[in-house]
């Protein structure tokens, strides 16, 4: 009943915002040249007389046609303009819907004082730079620059801080042309003030290196974010300190200085309400943007993740959160020809988690069920850096030298409470680690001459791991795998010490046949190196665990060559590629070697339609081989979990994988739609892949080349339209894997299908309340033998804006779930409000808050997992109900 009365309050703003539509009217039109030739690109706008502020604006299509929506009832000056003809205005107040306006541009006998003109446009496009005047957009009560984005078009920003255009990632953030934390674009757009932002520039197939512009296929996209002209040459940022009940605090400050040869960012922060700047997941998928070269010639090594074992916490399962983080940004250009440039971030976290799950395990016997409550701490402290000198003394010559290393202490203490059957365990286990790596990579491209290009590459990286798994428990463990003597309790500390060295080397060079082909020869090495030493102890007790023993070393060469031809004909570019690799391996385990060698060929292919110059259809082909590390290979036994074992299998090879992707992309600012999918599909022959042989819930595990091909699939459609005052948005994500693997030495193949389709609708009314109205439905199917189940979530969530008088403003959002178990047929309803009353005075520096999350005080949200060997639902605790007073300062 509660649900249907907030689903009647949800219909009746979604019609109420329809109604309002109805008060806008479209003004349609062409420009045309004095030869009657359409002109694409064309920026039009319309200002309100009354207001002077922008009512509409578009940008015209390949033929030449624009629409913008108005209000009617106003007077406006419609202003057409393209650089390299005279601007055209005309005052309107009255417009006949239907009929086309003709707008001609007549040639301009000079271009100076254009660019003063295109500069205050909305949006321009020029070549590969698509730029937005951000003021266009914007309601000047935006806070940081994710809200500054998210009112582009074509614009996502999910709550992790990473970045879509029309569907693509942004791959680098730059602040006025210079790269920011290494181009991180949660530190950007979590940080840099919406205030000091003046435009938003997307750079399409960016590349900072000069001589090879042009020449590759990665299709990098970068935002560059170019800030008012009063925030340079001076510092400016903001000051903020909270306080609540229950101990709640919070403080951050970000502290900025842009001028022509040096930048400054400072980033500081601590607080216990779950705001999280810096993560350690954040930790984990940092590379300083320092990506191996053998990736690029289809060679893979499957890395043993360095978060196993560590629950990654945020708002939606931890209970408890506290964040800390200091970091700096620096770009030093002494002279056109040098550049310093680097980070340094220091992070710590401690956070608390606690779950209770329902796990079925996949195996044959009757009783497959396992209730598990938990209890998790988890601690960290990290720290990373960054330093790059880069030497362009011409424009055909590009060296830069770089030095990344990353280390980090983290704790993760566990109490559990297992019950199966009629045994009730009781676990206490603690992972810790102390991680470090460190890499020194060099790059020199040099073009001698239009026709030619060279390039070297030069990489050197280190890796280091101690993870220690300490368990306690209450009853013997491990029954039906390992025999252990009875005590009254046991306690087993398992050390492990990990070490990975690479090298690798790469030589390119390009001839540049003509304008439009040119070929590209690769002569490559990589040298893989890996130790591994790991034993098993019982406290108190002078048992040997000899199984547990691990003393190998691992050893991967790979020496390649490889050409690309990439030739671009009318509206197509089309580039094949193929690479000849010569692999060998060591594995010795203790006193025993084994040695192996084999030759490849793994060919790829690049092609783009560029239908139109805002449509364009991406396809690209890869074949990959993909091998194992030393972990997989050592058959020592590894104690994983409280009822896990992990053996390796020194018999593994490779496995092929063959990658098909197909991206589409619509952007048109007539039409004010945007359209883009994408569709991956994946075959994996001989994947490296899981068996598990079951003793009640215990587990060995291990792994096997399977022989039947594992199959993946996934794509991603969605749809933005921008009407006036609405802008709505519709999308779907669907993901589909089909797995082979060994249940008890069964060959059984796991299913899942997940889909999860979302909408959106944005409207204002009366100018001073903003709505957002969404729904999302996720599905997610999961199949193993005869065992199946299907999870559903139904989430409405209404977000508002209201500016209440001036100054003061009040913004809150509400999300409703609803979760279904189909296999036990039960419901699980919760839902959160949070809201944020916030006054800052005209031209005033103070800002005033006061926030109140989880008003609802729900205690516990559902969730669902599934891999090789169980399917689990979790029913995780999360933060109670907490406010906060805070007060900002704008330097």
């Amino acid at each position: 009943m509660l649900f249907s009365k907030r689903l009647i309050l949800f219909a009746f703003f979604l019609g109420y915002a329809f109604s309002t539509f109805g008060q806008s009217k479209p003004l349609i039109g062409q420009v045309l040249d004095s030869l009657n030739r359409p002109i694409p690109y064309a920026n039009v706008v319309a200002i309100n007389q009354s207001t002077q502020k922008i009512g509409g604006f578009g940008i015209s299509n390949d033929e030449g046609r624009f629409k913008i929506t108005l209000a009617p009832g106003n007077e406006y000056l419609l202003r057409v303009s393209f650089v390299g003809f005279r601007q055209f205005e005309m005052a309107i107040k009255e417009w006949d819907s239907e009929k086309p306006m003709l707008i001609v541009l007549e040639q301009a006998d000079t271009e100076l004082g254009l660019v003063e003109v295109v500069s205050e446009l909305p949006v321009t496009m020029k070549g590969d730079t698509l730029t937005y005047k951000t003021d266009a957009f914007t309601t000047g009560n935006e806070r940081k620059l994710e809200d500054v984005l998210e009112k582009l078009p074509g614009f996502q920003v999910d709550e992790n801080g990473e970045v879509k255009v029309q569907g693509k990632k942004v791959d680098k953030v730059l602040v006025d042309g210079k790269t920011f934390f290494d181009g991180d674009t949660k530190l950007a757009t979590k940080n840099l003030p919406a205030n000091a932002v003046d435009r938003v520039q997307v750079l399409k197939n960016f590349n900072e290196i000069s001589p090879v512009r042009g020449l590759d296929n990665d299709e990098t996209l970068a935002l560059n974010i170019q800030l008012k002209e009063g925030k340079k040459n001076m510092v400016f940022g903001d000051l903020t300190a909270g306080a609540g009940p229950q101990e709640r605090y919070l403080g951050h400050a970000n502290t900025f200085y842009y001028a022509p040869k040096l930048n400054v960012n400072l980033i500081g922060g601590s607080n216990n309400v779950g705001e999280q700047t810096f993560t350690l997941q954040d930790y984990f998928r940092f590379s300083g943007g320092m990506a191996g070269l053998g990736g690029r010639a289809g060679s893979r090594v499957q890395m043993s993740s360095e978060d196993l074992g560590i629950p990654l916490a945020s708002r939606t399962n931890a209970f408890d959160l506290k964040t800390h983080l200091g970091a700096l940004n620096f770009n030093f250009s002494p002279s056109k020809k040098w550049r310093h440039s680097g980070f340094l971030i220091a992070s710590a976290s401690d956070n608390q988690l606690g779950s209770s799950s329902l796990r079925t395990y996949l195996n044959a016997e009757e009783n497959t069920q396992e209730i598990l409550n938990s209890a998790s701490r988890v601690e960290n402290k990290s720290g990373l850096g960054k330093y790059s000198l880069t030497f362009t003394p011409k424009e055909e010559t590009y060296l830069k030298y770089s030095f990344f290393g990353k280390l980090s202490s983290i704790d993760n203490s566990n109490l559990l409470n297992s019950i199966f059957g009629e045994n009730v365990q009781n676990i206490g286990a603690i992972n810790s680690r102390d991680p470090y790596s460190w890499q020194h990579r060099l790059d020199y491209f040099h073009a001698p001459s239009e026709q030619h290009v060279f390039s070297a590459e030069f990489n050197v990286e280190r890796k280091f791991n101690d993870p220690l798994f300490d368990l306690q428990t209450n009853l013997k463990p491990l029954l039906g795998l390992y025999p252990i003597g009875d005590r009254e309790s046991y306690r087993f500390f398992q050390n492990q010490e990990i070490t990975t060295q690479t090298l690798e080397g790469a030589f390119n060079y390009y001839y540049i046949l003509n304008p439009t082909n040119h070929l590209n020869w690769t002569l490559g090495y990589q040298n893989l190196a890996q130790t591994l030493d790991g034993s098993l102890s019982q406290e108190n007790s002078q048992a040997e665990f000899g199984e547990f023993d691990n003393a190998n070393e691992f050893g991967l060469q790979d020496l390649y060559l490889g050409m690309t031809w990439k030739t671009k004909w009318k509206k197509w570019i089309i580039s094949p590629s193929v690479y000849l690799h010569r692999y060998a391996w060591r594995d010795q385990q203790f006193a025993n070697e084994l040695n192996y060698d084999k030759i490849l060929a793994l060919p790829g292919l690049y092609a783009k339609w560029n239908v139109k110059s805002n449509r364009s259809l991406t396809y690209r082909y890869q074949t990959e081989a993909n091998f194992m590390d030393i972990q997989k290979l050592a058959q020592g036994f590894v104690l994983q979990d409280y009822n896990a074992i992990f053996q390796g299998n020194r018999a593994l090879d490779n496995g092929i994988f063959t990658n098909h992707s197909l991206s589409y992309t619509h952007f048109d600012m007539f039409s004010g739609l945007t359209v883009f999918g994408n569709l991956n599909y994946s075959r994996k022959r001989d994947e490296i892949t899981g068996t598990t042989d079951f003793s009640g819930i215990n587990r060995l595990l291990s792994l096997v080349n399977i022989e039947p091909v594992n199959e993946t699939l996934n794509g991603d459609l969605r749809m933005d339209k921008s009407l006036n005052k609405l802008k709505f948005e519709v999308g779907g994500q669907w993901n589909a894997f089909s797995t082979n693997l060994i249940l008890d030495e069964r060959l059984t193949q796991n299913q899942q299908f997940s889909q999860t389709y979302d909408t959106k609708l944005t409207t204002t009314f009366f100018k001073v309340l903003e709505v957002d109205l969404g729904y999302s439905f996720t599905t997610n199917s999961y199949t193993s033998g005869p065992i199946e189940n299907t999870f559903t979530t139904h989430s409405p969530k209404v977000e508002i804006d209201l500016d209440i008088v001036k100054g003061l403003k009040l913004k809150a959002d509400y999300t409703y779930n609803t979760y279904l178990n189909k296999a036990v047929s039960t419901q699980s309803d919760f839902d959160f409000l949070n809201a944020f009353l916030i006054y800052q005075g005209k031209k005033s520096p103070w800002e005033f808050k006061l926030s109140v999350w989880n008003i609802l005080d729900t205690r516990s949200i559902r969730r669902d997992s599934f891999n090789e060997n169980l399917i689990s639902t979790f029913s995780y605790l999360v933060q109670p109900r907490y406010g906060l007073l805070t007060v900002k300062f704008d330097l």
